[in-house]
Formats: structure tokens, C-alpha cells, sequence
């Protein structure tokens, strides 16, 4: 498959460029406040736009930004700096998804809406334009929603318009609004138009692009299976449409959406930048690996998954402990220890999944068992499993798949003791591991796997189910923050606080 990786510096520098093009400086945590710098440059071509806002998501490193979910999922301890796994009470951050990403592709959508000159059409057709463009700002926007609730949408970035104080849309209407995105998007696209010439993602695969968006249609229909679980009702309807669809979904390691980097400071993988020694693989992600009687194992799982040769550093060694302030690691009796993320992860240009073919049949297998869908789901969870192992040798050199059928028909047995739906969502827990937001929000929904709020909390003994707003929304935008909060349960910014689909 083609992944984000620049053939020299110059274009990457182009699509940085381009990420700030058409926008004027945004206040760190604003979304919408922004004043034009009139000695500053906005224009630039659309495929930097387009290669700029995908780009951008896949090299945005922070604890917002990529840490605190992986945190949040227990996939890593911290030893050091332990505040976010103690699940400290602070406020996020968004202004990168607005100003890097989101400005970008609500361009390309505009400009490409109306007349299209010669020169646009050079760098991919308004079909093709628009149809990619919806396509990756409804997964952007899915991610700040799953992460906070309401959010601005519909008024979001039109300080140039004369909104400076944008409205938080719900919740409901933005994934609805998604949906319909994914939809319309995929539907536009066309083999017979001009590729998109800035798609660093697929470089210009149509085909994939469709089985990205309708892949992604499953995941969110699933994320409203609180609120809609019934199988003739809005989730489950949609979730079939998008299985049906012609254009198909991810079945292949070959079709799955990667980020990937090179060695240029512009386009380096986000996790080298984070010290090796400030996170440790933790306990409990190891033991449920090694299928063991432990208290730190978190699923039914009783058999060794070979994963764990491929995610830590000592695979046959110990975990850390999720949770503690290094003192009170100690106190407990356990050892602070080395055992780190392996280096083929952390690498300045090791890969980074957006939407991969286990996930995509670990959903197929939750909808079965939901009854959304006459598929098997024990069949699905099965190729779920061995995809993941398939993957990871694919994109780290590892050689772990020789082991994959064992264990999947293992887990498959497990089914009739633990329930389908548990087994699925703790495969899901591990086929998602660095994949933070996702496993996040698919623990806050399922309650799979078994995890344990950390020892050392900082904010009363709960494991976070939202990150709380920016700071300078309740200081600047205070009438749109406060009826967002009122949203919450219970209506108070905090981490503690349940979204709209967690309700």
C-alpha cells in the first residue's frame, strides 16, 4: 500500500506549508480565534493543503495529542512523570485538529464546490477533492468528539466569517453529520477522475479510499450501540449499509491505512520524541498476554500471545505496574523495572496504524454478535486475530504469524466460557495497542477489557472517560462552553464526566 513517506525533504516542507495555508495563527487552545498576519503567506496549492492536513494528524505528538489515551488504555506505565496515568484533572488541548487538519479540508470542500480551474483540476478532480477531503474530516472530527462531547462543528473556524465565539454542536448531531460524511464522500469518489495529487495516505487509490471510509462507518455506527442498540435501529442500520457497500471494506493487510515516516525532521514518527525511560510496557498488558493467573491480567485470556515478543522490550520479563506514583510503585513492593516499548515503535520512522483489517473484522465480529449482521462472529473474531499478527510482521519485521492460528482458535474456544462479546473486546484492547484513541473509546463503551482505576489517582479513583475542554473555551467562549457542560454526566468538566455515546 502507498503510506505517508516523502520522497525528499522539499515536499514535505511543501505540505507543512500547506497545512498553515488558507489560516492565520490560532491561539494555542481556541479553536476558532484567529487573527491574519497581513505580512503572511495563504495561498498555497491544494494537494499541499490535502498532504499538509493528513500529514499533520499523523505527526502531532503531546500528551492530548497522543499520549494520555494510550495511558488511559494501560497499554504503557509511567515511572517518572506520572501525572496522566494517575488521571490528573487539566484541560486539553484541540487547537491542532482545527488549525493544522480541519481548516484544510473545509478549504479544499469550499473552493472545490465552486468553480474549478484548470490548475485545480491538474491536482485531482472536485470528486475526488471533496469525496477524500469528507472522508478524513469526519475521522479528525470523530476523534475530538470521542475524546471530549460536544465540540465546535458547524461553526467551527469562521473567525473570518465573524464567528469568534462558535457554538459546541452535540454530540448526536456531529456523528450523525459524520456519518452522512463518510457516506457522501465515499459515494463521490471515481475511478475516472483525477487522482488527489496530495494524498499521502493511499497515494491516489480510490479503491482503498472507499474501503477506508466504509471501514470507519462500521467503527463509529458501533461506538452508538448505547444509544442505538437495537438491530433495525440508526446504528445497526448503518452499520449494514456500510458492510453491503459495493465499494467494500479492509480485508487485507495490504488495504489497511498506515502512517509512515522518514528520517526528515518534518515527517519523523511522533512516539521518538517521547523518552524511552519515562514509560515502561505495563503489567497489565504483559500478563494478559502471557495468558497468566495473575491479578494484573485484565482478560479471560489463558494462553501466551506472541505479541508480546513484538510490543516489549523483555517479553518474557515483567510489566510495570499500571497507575502509581513511582514512590507508592515502591511502597507496593514493586520493582520500578526496564521493561520498555521495543524500539521497533518508537523509531523516528516507525509506522503508525490509522484503520487496520483486524480492527475492521474485530467490528464485523461485534456486530454479528450484536445481531446487527448474519455473519459468524467466532469466524470473525478468529481472522480478526491472525490479521493483527500478520500486520505487525508486515510492518515491524517481526515473525510472530506462525503462531497466530494457535492462538486465535484458542481464544475462539474461549467464547463459551467468557461470552463472544468479552473475547472480542479484549482482542480488540490488544490488536489496538499504541492505537490510544480507539482502544480508549472502545474500553469506555464495552467495559472490555477488565481494567482497574490506577492505585494512585488523582481524581477520586476513576479511570477518565473524557478529556477535559481547553482552558481558554471556558475563558473566551464561556456561553458556548457552559452549555456543553450542561451536557455532561454529571454536568461538570472533569475527566470523570460521561460523553453523549457514554451516557
Amino acid at each position: 500500500m502507498k503510506r505517508l513517506k516523502y520522497n525528499h525533504s522539499k515536499l514535505a516542507i511543501i505540505a507543512l506549508i500547506g497545512s498553515l495555508a488558507f489560516q492565520s495563527c490560532s491561539d494555542e487552545n481556541f479553536a476558532s480565534d484567529y487573527n491574519q498576519n497581513e505580512y503572511g503567506v495563504y495561498s498555497a496549492d491544494y494537494k499541499s493543503l490535502m498532504a499538509g492536513s493528513i500529514s499533520q494528524l499523523a505527526l502531532r505528538g503531546g500528551n492530548n495529542f497522543l499520549m494520555k489515551p494510550v495511558l488511559y488504555a494501560q497499554h504503557l506505565s509511567q515511572v517518572t512523570y506520572t501525572s496522566e496515568s494517575q488521571y490528573n484533572q487539566e484541560g486539553g488541548q484541540w487547537d491542532w485538529y482545527y488549525a493544522r487538519c480541519l481548516n484544510n479540508l473545509d478549504q479544499i470542500i469550499k473552493d472545490y464546490s465552486g468553480t474549478v480551474t484548470p490548475a485545480m483540476e491538474a491536482q485531482g478532480s472536485k470528486e475526488n477533492m471533496i469525496g477524500v477531503s469528507k472522508i478524513f474530516r469526519a475521522i479528525v472530527y470523530k476523534r475530538i468528539t470521542d475524546a471530549y462531547g460536544d465540540i465546535p462543528y458547524t461553526e467551527a473556524n469562521k473567525m473570518q466569517e465573524g464567528i469568534k465565539t462558535p457554538k459546541f454542536d452535540s454530540q448526536e448531531s456531529i456523528y450523525k453529520s459524520l456519518i452522512a460524511d463518510l457516506k457522501e464522500g465515499r459515494d463521490m469518489l471515481s475511478a475516472s477522475g483525477v487522482t488527489p495529487k496530495g494524498d499521502v495516505l493511499y497515494n491516489g487509490s480510490i479503491a482503498r479510499w472507499k474501503k477506508l471510509a466504509n471501514s470507519v462507518l462500521l467503527q463509529a455506527t458501533l461506538q452508538l450501540s448505547k444509544k442505538y442498540p437495537g438491530a433495525s435501529d440508526y446504528a445497526a442500520t448503518e452499520f449494514r449499509a456500510a458492510l453491503s457497500n459495493s465499494g467494500g471494506v479492509i480485508e487485507t493487510v495490504a488495504d489497511e491505512a498506515w502512517f509512515t515516516y522518514n528520517s526528515d525532521a518534518a515527517v519523523t514518527n511522533p512516539l521518538n520524541a517521547f523518552r524511552a525511560a519515562d514509560y515502561r510496557i505495563s503489567a497489565q498488558l504483559l500478563e494478559s498476554l502471557n495468558g497468566s493467573t495473575s491479578q494484573f491480567n485484565v482478560t479471560s485470556n489463558h494462553t501466551v500471545d506472541a505479541r508480546k515478543n513484538a510490543y516489549a522490550t523483555q517479553p518474557n520479563g515483567t510489566g510495570v505496574p499500571y497507575g502509581y506514583s513511582l514512590n507508592d510503585l515502591l511502597a507496593a513492593g514493586y520493582a520500578n523495572g526496564t521493561n520498555t516499548l521495543a524500539s521497533r515503535f518508537r523509531g523516528v520512522t516507525s509506522a503508525r496504524s490509522l484503520m487496520t483489517a483486524s480492527y475492521t473484522f474485530l467490528n464485523r465480529a461485534e456486530g454479528a454478535a450484536l445481531g446487527w449482521s448474519s455473519e459468524d462472529a467466532s469466524t470473525l473474531l478468529e481472522k480478526g486475530i491472525v490479521l493483527n499478527y500478520q500486520s505487525i510482521d508486515a510492518k515491524y519485521a517481526t515473525t510472530i504469524s506462525s503462531t497466530a492460528a494457535a492462538y486465535a482458535a484458542a481464544r475462539k474456544a474461549d467464547v463459551a466460557t467468557f461470552g463472544i462479546k468479552r473475547v472480542i473486546g479484549e482482542e480488540k484492547w490488544v490488536s489496538l495497542f499504541l492505537n490510544g484513541f480507539e482502544a480508549w473509546s472502545e474500553w469506555r463503551r464495552t467495559g472490555y477489557p477488565a481494567l482497574k482505576p490506577a492505585p494512585s489517582s488523582l481524581n477520586g479513583g476513576s479511570i477518565p472517560r473524557r478529556m477535559q475542554y481547553p482552558v481558554n473555551e471556558q475563558i473566551f467562549n464561556s456561553v458556548s462552553y457552559g452549555a456543553a457542560v450542561q451536557k455532561l454526566s454529571p454536568a461538570t468538566d472533569l475527566n470523570t464526566s460521561k460523553i453523549w455515546w457514554d451516557q
